[in-house]
């Protein structure tokens, strides 16, 4: 009677083979779900470096209407026009530095959505060996979308 409850070796080995298929399905699974939401929090952190950019862009333009606005009322004197066009370059390198070292962070963050994407196009083969899902288009979707640095939605 013990031969008919136990399993044979056959089946051990099915079984374990199956249990090691779904523990590396998992697996994969589990590494699209963090790599997916580290890029949305990637993507995320563009958008607002995006708005700061523009945001410290404004701002510039007040200054400079603001520094016009005063080169305006005072006498029109040689020393005046100097004056203003010293003011206007001083805003305009300081604006333009702080323009860069948003632009240099945003390149960063894009250099990380390229590297999640490199991960998981090295993922994908995998699915389709193994018979599983995925559409391939997908993770080129997502990187022609983070190579042309234009975001959904934003």
């Amino acid at each position: 009677m013990s031969s008919c409850c136990s399993p044979t070796g056959e089946e051990m080995s099915n079984q374990t083979t199956f249990l090691d298929t779904f523990k590396s399905g998992s697996k994969r699974f589990a590494t699209l779900v963090a790599d997916t939401g580290a890029k949305t929090m990637l993507k995320t952190d563009v958008a607002f470096l995006e708005r700061d950019i523009k945001n410290r862009k404004h701002t510039f333009g007040i200054q400079i209407y603001e520094i016009l606005q005063s080169n305006a009322k005072s006498s029109s004197t040689s020393d005046t026009v100097f004056s203003a066009s010293d003011d206007i370059q001083t805003a305009f390198e300081e604006c333009k530095l702080d323009v860069e070292t948003l632009e240099k962070k945003i390149e960063k963050k894009r250099e990380e959505m390229v590297s999640i994407g490199d991960g998981q196009q090295q993922q994908q083969p995998q699915q389709h060996d193994e018979g599983g899902g995925g559409d391939g288009e997908s993770v080129s979707g997502r990187n022609a979308e983070l190579e042309s640095g234009i975001l959904p939605g934003y």
